[in-house]
């Protein structure tokens, strides 16, 4: 058992991250046998797979957030705790974790930004992954991601903002057809999810605003590769006709750049957009391309098959490593939410093993159970691995898919949100309701309450114009002046 200063203090174990593997290894954790300290920069675990239908109002955003001290309600009772910084240094040899947080943002730059270092005596890198642009021009910029809540609500907010501007009289069809034109670049299972249930937003709901704009809503998916690659050819067909029916245009090729308005392709086609969702996977993240540890081919942290990570071939004293910032050289798994949560549960395990002094050298062994894509409301693909391949689509496949993501929330809280969110989806449709952020919206009314002054300042300029036309009674005739005037005064006179 490690202990740090006396016999008598509990180890403090510090992890870094709150995504899939982080929030499965607190959850399971035995918190009676150490101090425990949770650094991230949100302090709750997002369901991601859910995360697409809070883009059309399918589910509300808190359905698929859970606070980390409901995961692991220790975390509440001093002196373990959650801090919310962000983590840009690790000394491994002092066995500090350097940090960085920032008072309330609201107040701008003006906002106090404090740096703290945390001790630990046994530390678990957590922190995930980004998105990856590959370096493509535009894409960083001028694409929406769809990792966390905050990206879903940006998309929602872009979606009905995109409404609202084509439902004006001054719109120009042109304009209509690109405000209304989602690009997804990616053909993963979340670029497929979120399309289907986009379409069907665009589908059924948006008539409900303006019936005479479906004409020109549209949803494209670009992918290099091929689309529903993980499922065999019969799922696979079977998934391209259902995204065919919903009206989604699935093309194969490599984007090159994300402009302002459209989108660039390496064989030339040029798709423009008034939303562009980039789902083409992730890459490291800064933390793990700073801290000095061993890297894989494709840039995530080295580690073994008991999670521990490296650094010159060798393991680092009570340092791990799970989820999407780490991968096993020798047999590296795909960036997965089932991955990252069976790490996080076997390192749990691990460590109650080794805070109550028993063994466990057992590795870490992961065999995919299968693969599930939902296609809107009213159908999935799925299938399973077993002894033998199992799959099924259609609305029975849905069946599975949602009750196997619901058996992952932690809490009936949520369960109940969600179930609540599908039924009032299905029997009253999707939330059309646009909330923008307050500094948005203060934007958005001191631009229209500018332009609206000014056009009062000039009618009433053409007013007081027309009045002063009347008083010098020429009723308003255009009056000559200048040489004009004087030429025509000398003529009348002779």
């Amino acid at each position: 058992m490690l202990l740090r200063a006396s016999v008598l203090l509990k180890p403090k174990v510090v992890v870094i991250g709150t995504g899939w593997a982080g929030c499965y290894f607190v959850k399971d954790l035995n918190p009676q046998r150490l101090e425990l300290h949770v650094l991230s920069t949100r302090n709750h675990h997002v369901l991601t797979p859910l995360l697409p239908q809070t883009t059309t109002g399918t589910l509300e955003f808190r359905s698929v957030c859970e606070p980390i001290t409901r995961i692991q309600p220790a975390l509440a009772s001093p002196p373990n705790g959650f801090s919310r910084c962000l983590v840009h240094d690790i000394d491994f040899e002092a066995k500090k974790v350097g940090c960085v947080s920032v008072d309330n943002v609201s107040v701008g730059p003006h906002a106090l930004v404090h740096e703290f270092n945390v001790d630990y005596d046994m530390l678990v890198l957590a922190h995930g992954a980004q998105p990856n642009t590959f370096n493509v021009p535009g894409a960083l910029e001028r694409a929406c991601f769809l990792r966390e809540v905050s990206e879903a609500r940006t998309i929602r907010r872009r979606l009905v903002q995109n409404i609202m501007t084509a439902s004006l009289p001054v719109t120009s069809v042109q304009e209509k057809k690109r405000l209304l034109h989602t690009v997804v670049v990616g053909g993963g299972p979340t670029g497929v999810e979120f399309s289907a249930d986009l379409a069907e937003f665009l589908r059924h709901d948006v008539k409900g605003i303006n019936p005479e704009l479906l004409q020109y809503c549209r949803v494209t998916v670009l992918e290099a590769g091929e689309v529903f690659s993980m499922f065999d050819l019969r799922v696979r067909e079977w998934g391209k006709r259902r995204l065919d029916a919903l009206g989604i245009r699935i093309v194969k090729g490599s984007v090159v750049a994300v402009k302002e308005k459209e989108v660039v392709t390496k064989d030339g086609g040029v798709f423009p957009a008034g939303l562009v969702v980039w789902s083409t996977g992730v890459g490291p993240s800064t933390l793990t391309k700073e801290i000095k540890v061993d890297r894989t081919p494709q840039g995530r942290i080295s580690i073994d098959n008991h999670m521990r990570v490296l650094r010159n071939g060798s393991p680092i004293q009570d340092v791990y490593a799970i989820g999407d910032c780490a991968a096993d050289s020798n047999n590296p798994l795909p960036c997965l939410a089932a991955v990252a949560s069976r790490q996080g549960t076997y390192l749990a395990a691990k460590f109650n093993a080794i805070l109550a002094n028993a063994p466990h050298t057992t590795p870490f062994q992961y065999k995919s159970l299968g693969s599930m894509v939902s296609l809107g409301t009213s159908s999935a693909v799925v299938q399973l691995n077993g002894r033998r391949k199992v799959d099924f689509v259609g609305l029975k496949a849905l069946f599975f898919w949602r009750s196997a993501y619901l058996s992952m929330l932690g809490s009936w809280r949520n369960k109940l949100y969600i179930i609540v969110n599908w039924l009032g989806s299905a029997l009253f449709g999707r939330d059309v309701t646009l909330i923008n952020d307050y500094n948005e919206e203060r934007m958005w009314l001191s631009l229209a309450a500018e332009e609206a002054m000014r056009l009062r300042m000039k009618k009433k300029d053409k007013s007081e114009g027309s009045a002063h036309d009347q008083g010098n009674g020429n009723n308003g005739e255009t009056t000559i002046t200048g040489e004009g005037s004087c030429q025509h005064a000398k003529e009348r006179k002779d």
